[in-house]
């Protein structure tokens, strides 16, 4: 068992002390064997031995799997979404490595020699030495004691760097009992009522009157249709492989819409429905477990809600199991008034998870055209799904005519699946267009998280992508991710480089149909990205907790904000002085303990 620990520890870090190693996580197995050991009835133990290591082997499997993809140490909070994984086995299969069967070398020994013996030989027990197993106990006891005492209030921002120093086990122990803290805090109604100053406060922003807003009201009255993309990063656009455009529909369309190149995803473990959860309520999503999973079952303030009360209809289209990531609930908890699922789109075309993206614009088509022939106006979210990792797309499609060196790899798969997200998308707009729904339509379209993985990718995709970018492949490469606004019947036609953020969609659109949130009350951590250009916003799940952007750098802590990195965010060159930025740090992780403590403040529908 400490073998197993060693070679993950082996796999998941650059360096491994042996003896580090046997400190922090030899003593949980002696305080396991311990209380094993003291089971007087040799087969009931022998079923326990069995069962622990099973249960501990494929813990360590799925730690390793987990932050194969996505560079993160994943806690017991996440791993209770393991029932999440028959609906992306594709993805799942294609992160294991080989090696990682090691760890299963103890359970092969085991069957052969049962199969050998076929029966069990005559055990004669002799006496125990409980002395001896007692000493073991307490050793262990003590030493895991100390080692949790000593780590209790040490916050180790990177959750590689936290597992490493703290050991496996500590760090899993922690990460529940600081996410148990962190859930019971929460907010009087009176700091409720203040926090929309405090967070204008420490963003330093000062509201602007509705009449000096640019682009106030321009789409007012328009029907809203949101359209997710899924593992849509911003680097596809405008891009040529081949002589051919990746994108070539929103290409076109960039030209007469508003075109934001620099913002940057912000989910959690939740991570597609996390995208879903922030573009619906500028919150910061859950930091150690799925959003939907932890307040599903929340009354959530939300933009369909807001819009709800300017006379607009709730839906939202995911051709996907409504169960998956807890949808079933999270969309009451938004205020949707009808959402639909699998069952409403059925086993056509399917790619991947579920049907097509061609299958989800179509079927829904005729459910928008109803409304909007009743004059009813809506807000129409789409979940795309064709574009999910592993990113195949079937050859009877549409494909790009890639060279041969990109044939096979994941970077030429994915470009595939992004082409064909463009196409699918160029057909709906089509159709809204022949409906004469086009003029009367705001469309935003933003891409929900990154699609290619540095942990995920091989030798020969970080080759092309250094020949795409002419330079090698980063993290803000990965994080960026486009949003796009088309207002039907104005042609805008502007790119915007203010810096931005999901939590920042909703007060976008809410400047551009003229529906106030401050009215509302409704409490948004973001900001409109079209009049407060000056930015401050933060991540904490794919980078270490306490991760921010503002208009000038992006910071990551290791351990803390001084042993952590800087980076310009416009040339992405490393900032060697950053105390300047102090103050940000301070600032940001004051706004995610207050976007924690208002939503454990939420009541319980």
């Amino acid at each position: 068992m400490f073998l197993k620990f060693l070679i993950v520890r082996s796999l998941l870090f650059e360096e491994v002390n042996f003896l580090h190693t046997l400190l922090v996580e030899l003593c949980y197995i002696l305080i396991l064997f311990g209380l094993v050991e003291l089971i007087t009835s040799h087969k009931l133990k022998r079923i326990i031995y069995i069962v622990l290591n099973g249960i501990i082997t494929i813990l360590l499997f799925a730690i390793l799997i987990y932050n194969n993809y996505f560079g993160y140490i994943v806690t017991a909070n996440a791993l209770k979404q393991i029932d999440q994984v028959g609906t992306i086995k594709d993805s799942v299969f294609q992160l294991i490595e080989p090696v990682y069967f090691i760890l299963f070398l103890d359970f092969m020994a085991y069957i052969i020699y049962a199969i050998i013996k076929r029966k069990s030989p005559t055990i004669i027990e002799g006496k125990k030495n409980y002395f001896f197993i007692i000493a073991v106990l307490l050793i262990g006891i003590g030493v895991a004691g100390s080692n949790l005492y000593l780590q209790k209030d040490t916050n180790i921002a990177d959750t590689v760097a936290a597992a490493k120093k703290q050991g496996i086990v500590t760090y899993e122990i922690l990460a529940l009992a600081n996410n148990y803290i962190a859930g019971n805090n929460q907010l009087t109604r009176e700091e409720i009522k203040q926090l929309p100053t405090q967070i204008n406060e420490l963003k330093e922003i000062t509201s602007l009157p509705e009449d000096e807003r640019q682009l106030y009201g321009i789409a007012k009255d328009k029907n809203i249709i949101y359209v997710q993309l899924e593992a849509f990063q911003d680097f596809t656009l405008n891009l040529k492989v081949n002589g051919q455009e990746v994108t070539p529909f929103l290409n076109d369309l960039i030209q007469e819409s508003l075109y934001f190149n620099n913002v940057y995803q912000q989910i959690g473990p939740g991570n597609t429905s996390d995208a879903e959860f922030m573009s619906n309520t500028s919150l910061y999503p859950s930091a150690w477990e799925s959003t939907s999973e932890t307040f599903g079952n929340r009354v959530i303030p939300s933009f369909p809600k807001v819009l709800k009360e300017n006379d607009y209809k709730s839906l939202t289209f995911h051709a996907n199991d409504v169960s998956f990531w807890n949808r079933i609930n999270l969309y009451p908890a938004l205020g949707f008034d009808q959402f639909y699922s699998s069952e409403f789109f059925g086993g056509e075309d399917v790619i991947g998870i579920g049907p097509s993206d061609e299958v989800l614009y179509t079927k829904a088509l005729p459910e928008l055209k109803a409304l909007y022939k009743e004059k009813q106006k809506f807000y129409a979210q789409f979940i795309t799904l064709s574009s999910h990792h592993p990113f195949k797309i079937p050859e009877t499609k549409d494909l790009l005519d890639l060279p041969k060196q990109y044939q096979g790899s994941l970077v030429g798969d994915y470009l595939q699946a992004i082409y064909y997200t463009d196409q699918a998308l160029k057909q709906f707009v089509a159709a809204l267009k022949e409906e004469g729904m086009w003029e009367d339509t705001i469309l935003v379209l933003y891409g929900d998280h990154f699609g290619l993985q540095p942990s995920g990718l091989q030798e020969q995709d970080f080759t092309l992508l250094a020949e795409i970018f002419g330079r090698d492949y980063t993290f803000l490469d990965q994080f960026n991710i486009p949003l796009i606004i088309s207002v039907g019947d104005q042609n805008i036609g502007e790119v915007n480089d203010t810096i931005g953020s999901q939590i920042d969609i909703v007060p976008t659109v809410a400047n551009l149909v003229g529906v106030s949130l401050e009215n509302n009350h409704f409490i948004h951590f973001g900001q409109d990205l079209l009049n407060y250009p000056n930015n401050l916003f933060g991540m904490r799940y794919y980078m270490p907790y306490g991760t921010f952007f503002n208009n000038e750098i992006v910071f990551r802590p290791i351990e803390s904000f001084e042993d952590g990195e800087a980076f310009n965010l416009h040339t992405g060159a490393s900032i060697q002085d950053f105390t300047q930025y102090k103050e940000d740090y301070d600032k940001i992780m004051k706004l995610l303990e207050l976007n924690d403590q208002y939503m454990n403040s939420l009541p319980i529908r």
